[in-house]
């Protein structure tokens, strides 16, 4: 993944066909290191496909019928003795008041 993102943020700075040379410079800069065999694979299957811009898109199309949705939210927490107790002793509700406002309204 290192390899992609550094690849990424080489065209996102104007590189438009970053070698396997520039993928370490960005990688090493971070800190990580970079498996030359790794970056030319990825600089040499890129190249072949096009521009990124090209490759992305393609992969737009490929990944919509992955679907997706989300799984809701999660259960609440376990029981525990206070919550036991609000659950003993709820509180009474008011009753609300009917109030004659005078306005015809009756039928």
């Amino acid at each position: 993944m290192k390899y992609a993102a550094a690849y990424t943020l080489l065209v996102l700075g104007g590189n438009a066909t970053p070698s396997a040379a520039d993928l370490a410079k960005v990688i090493e800069a971070a800190g990580g290191e970079c498996d030359s065999d790794a970056a030319e694979k990825l600089v040499s299957e890129l190249s072949a496909k096009g521009a990124l811009g090209d490759v992305i898109a393609a992969g737009k199309d490929k990944i919509y019928v992955c679907g997706g949705g989300g799984g809701g939210g999660g259960g609440g927490g376990g029981a525990g003795p206070a919550a036991a107790e609000a659950a003993a002793a709820p509180e009474p509700e008011e009753e609300e008041e009917e109030v004659d406002m005078g306005g015809g309204m009756d039928m």
